[in-house]
């Protein structure tokens, strides 16, 4: 029987984001039909090889294949401590980075060394040395990218052959490219990138300058940029809530309602049927979808039948059920003091973080980090080792879902000095001491009263008797009136 109409059947999914995410849209073609694409922070990415493609290292899907390649999106990467915001090294296997947006890296916001089968592409790269770096690298694409406000947008390093660059913006970047070989592309099928350095004309209105841009090797600059920059602002370090899993899938939770909708242009809509987790198929009413159970994956299949029995194509949404958001406590070990202001510790105090909720699927994780330095995975108790002072510790975790709790903080005091002990010499006060009375009633000190001075002893002159009463040297007195003659015996 053949079709009278045409069948559109859609599925609506109503998630509560928090109001810690921040959002934009790269713009071009597939996000106005993709609808507002929402950013979680992510640490600096590094990958070492193809095994390094993993869930912790930001890959949304994938399985690293031409048909269906690794996936890193969604992540905001603000890295002013970081040298690279993601890296990639020595691998070969297929992968996108996408509807990132990338700031702040010391060296290169993307850098590809020795690697092959890569694509980035409707991603942000600025505030940066370098937005892409290659090195050794072959066979990359780059396209509908933003790159901007960089001393250099894309550099081709080492033997970087056989790359593809085009359909980018090049926005305000010091060097916008170098490519010293000359053996890459930076066009595409007629189209080349938009250069804000390059003032060319397009007389005939097709949206590529006439002339080349022989500067960058571009033979066909686009005359006004593909992709804009939108200046998007900070997701904040968590993304509670979130609405996409690392596999993909929605997040939603018991209270999450699902609607169905359905339209014919012909005979009209006879019913849809539905079915979760692979279960018997329903007859969808007015009424909204509820999941409920365990937390963890969950799948609903749905079609639709028109008046004449025509059947859709059967569709399938992924969900991912988790109704316990992530709840972390921290609790701080012996020995510590606490006063009415701070928190005192020592090098020696252990610091516990200890969920007191999470999904009952999948590993729930925590992190942790000390006054703004990289996040680490929390593994059990730590110790600060830093200098004495204040130090603040943050922490958060993270359920399988994806779904974050808000970051919270404290503030230790590290004290690893003992006190010390002096001492010192006593003061003393002088006492005045008066004696006798004076007349206003105090004591007047008694006259000094001076020794007398002793006789004057003079030897008597030759031919003298001596003075009377004066001893000799042997203590005797000399009688008086003897005297010895002179010359007589």
């Amino acid at each position: 029987m053949g079709r009278k109409g045409t069948l559109v059947a859609t599925i609506m999914m109503i998630v509560v984001l928090s109001a810690g995410l921040a959002g934009g849209q790269v713009g071009g073609e597939r996000a106005s039909t993709s609808g507002f694409l929402w950013w979680g922070d992510h640490e600096p990415i590094y990958i070492y090889g193809d095994c390094d493609f993993t869930v912790e290292n930001g890959v949304m899907s994938g399985c690293g294949t031409a048909a269906d390649p690794y996936v890193i999106e969604g992540w905001r990467i603000d890295a002013p401590r970081a040298d690279y915001g993601i890296y990639i090294d020595h691998t070969t296997k297929h992968f996108v980075i996408r509807d990132c947006v990338i700031e702040r890296a010391r060296i290169a916001g993307v850098y590809l060394n020795t690697v092959a089968n890569g694509l980035v592409e409707e991603t942000q790269i600025g505030l940066s040395d370098t937005a892409i770096q290659f090195l050794n690298s072959h066979c990359n694409r780059v396209q509908r990218c933003a790159l901007f406000s960089c001393r250099y947008g894309v550099v081709m390093a080492g033997m970087s052959s056989g790359n593809r660059i085009f359909e980018n913006s090049f926005l305000e970047c010091g060097l916008n490219a170098q490519d010293m070989m000359r053996s890459n592309a930076w066009c595409d099928a007629g189209r080349g990138n938009y250069w804000s350095d390059f003032c060319g004309l397009d007389c005939d209105g097709n949206g590529i300058c006439d002339l080349p841009n022989y500067r960058y090797g571009d033979p066909c600059p686009l005359a006004s940029p593909p992709v804009e920059w939108t200046g998007i602002s900070s997701a904040g370090p968590t993304y509670s809530g979130n609405w996409i899993a690392p596999d993909g899938s929605l997040v939603v939770t018991s209270e999450t309602p699902i609607e169905l909708r359905a339209a014919d242009m012909g005979a009209g809509l006879a019913e849809i049927r539905y079915a979760i987790d692979c279960g018997a198929w329903m007859t969808y009413t007015e009424d909204r979808i509820y999941l409920i159970g365990e937390d963890g994956p969950r799948r609903v299949d749905y079609y639709g039948i028109d008046n004449l029995g025509n059947v859709e194509r059967r569709s399938t949404v992924f969900f991912f059920l988790d109704n316990h958001p992530p709840v972390t406590v921290h609790e701080i070990g012996d020995p510590v003091y606490v006063n009415e202001e701070r928190t005192w510790v020592t090098s020696k105090t252990p610091i516990i973080l200890r969920r007191t909720q999470e999904s009952t699927y999948g590993r729930t994780r925590t992190f942790f980090r000390i006054d703004g330095r990289n996040w680490q995975e929390y593994c059990g108790p730590f110790v600060l080792y830093a200098a004495d002072g204040p130090h603040q510790v943050s922490y958060y975790s993270r359920n399988a879902s994806g779904v974050t709790e808000e970051v919270r903080c404290f503030v230790l005091y590290k004290d690893d000095a003992p006190p010390t002990t002096r001492g010192g010499r006593g003061t003393t006060t002088p006492i005045e001491v008066r004696i006798g009375d004076t007349s206003d009633g105090s004591t007047e000190p008694e006259p000094v009263i001076e020794p007398e001075p002793e006789p004057e002893v003079q030897t008597p002159a030759a031919g003298l008797d001596a003075e009377p009463g004066i001893e000799d040297d042997a203590g005797e007195s000399a009688e008086p009136g003897v005297q010895t003659p002179s010359g007589t015996g």
